[in-house]
């Protein structure tokens, strides 16, 4: 398996992180980070993390589930 790159976003309306955007290359992913940071969304760094996961859904998930605090749920 390579190696995935995915950018969670933390909605604070929800409270609870989201899996907005993913790629194999972490520069593409810190770019998106830096869009959402400086575009018309403006969201806040401190929302935003980018978590490295083998490439298949169950462990995206499990990272995803990780940050809202649902560990091995998934």
């Amino acid at each position: 398996m390579r190696k995935y790159y995915t950018l969670f976003v933390y909605e604070p309306d929800h409270q609870r992180w989201y899996n907005h955007f993913g790629d194999y290359d972490n520069s593409v992913v810190a770019d998106e980070m830096d869009d959402l940071n400086y575009g018309w969304d403006g969201i806040l760094m401190k929302h935003m993390r980018i978590i490295s996961t083998p490439d298949d859904q169950t462990a995206i998930d499990a990272a995803l589930d990780k940050l809202n605090g649902k560990d091995g749920l998934s």
